[in-house]
Formats: C-alpha cells, structure tokens, sequence
C-alpha cells in the first residue's frame, strides 16, 4: 500500500509586520543596556559627528556674517572718506575766500593808515595785505594731499611756531562759536 504523502501546502504571504509598541524599559533593562558597549559606542559617534558638523556649520556662518560685517566696514569708511574729504575741500575754499576778503580789508584800510599813521606804517600794511593775497592764492592752488604734506612739513621744522598758531587759532574758533551762539 502506498501511502499518499500530501501535497505541500501553499504558504499564503504574510502581510508586513507592524510593528509593536515597546513598553518603556524598566530599571533592568535600562541597565542591561548600558551594559551593552557595543550599542552605546554605535550611538557615541552618530552623536559626535552630529556635534562636528553643527560645529563646522556655526564655523562657516560665523565667517561668512564676519566677511559681510567687513565689507559694509569697507563701504562704510570709504563713504565716510569721501565725504570727509569734501567737507575740508569746502572748508579749504572757505578759508581761502575769507583770506582774500581779509587782504583785500587790510589793502583798503592801508590808505587811511598812511593818513594817521604815516607811509612807513601804511607801506606795513600793504606788505601784510600782499603776504595774506599769497596766502590764500597758494591755498586755492594746492591740493589737500599737497596742503597736509606742506603743513606737516612746517610743524617738523618749527614745531613751537605751530603750537603757537595752533593756540592761537583755538582761540579765535572759540570766539567765533561763542560770538555765534549769542546770535
């Protein structure tokens, strides 16, 4: 008698695997974990890698804002230059127009001096006159590099002369702004 052996049967698929909750770990487990040193040496690098590269990301944000604070530095001086150098530009006309109209007063007043005075003081006068007409016509002329380099130039040679026309020019700013300020 021959025996049947049966057919084997068909596997049926099984559907994917949800999967479970885990319950939350006891205090057993939680120490039988950190006993495993292979699964807290897998997670030690995950982390210190996260750790580098938020660092290096800091690191590249960091130069980046500092190259952009540097160029608006940059624009910021050279603006703040500019306008510097018009101002004492205008300053400089200022100064040389007031000259003028200063030598051109003493000029004028020469005449009257040798009335009151005699020609000796008048010829004084017309002398002062001519110098500060020089002046101010060297001042229109000469650029503001060419202005500074002459004047540091006077304060080497005779740096008393230039403390004294220094105080001397404070003095008449001061009177000039207190004159100013009770108009």
């Amino acid at each position: 008698m021959a025996t049947e052996t049966p057919a084997p049967k068909a596997r049926k698929p099984r559907a994917a695997a949800t999967p479970k909750a885990k319950p939350a770990p006891t205090k057993n487990a939680r120490v039988a974990a950190a006993a495993e040193p292979a699964t807290a040496t897998a997670a030690r690098p995950a982390v210190s890698e996260r750790i580098a590269a938020t660092g290096e990301t800091l690191r590249n944000e960091a130069q980046r804002k500092a190259g952009e604070i540097s160029d608006e530095m940059a624009r910021l001086y050279a603006q703040a230059s500019e306008r510097t150098v018009g101002i004492a530009t205008q300053g400089k006309d200022k100064v040389a127009g007031g000259l003028n109209s200063l030598a051109k007063a003493i000029d004028d007043s020469a005449a009257s001096v040798d009335d009151r005075l005699g020609s000796q003081y008048g010829d004084f006068a017309r002398s002062a006159a001519t110098t500060v007409a020089g002046l101010a016509g060297s001042l229109e002329q000469q650029d503001l590099d060419e202005l500074m380099a002459s004047t540091r130039d006077f304060v080497k040679k005779s740096p008393a002369v230039a403390i004294g026309s220094a105080a001397v020019v404070g003095f008449m700013l001061a009177r000039l702004m207190r004159g100013s300020n009770n108009s």
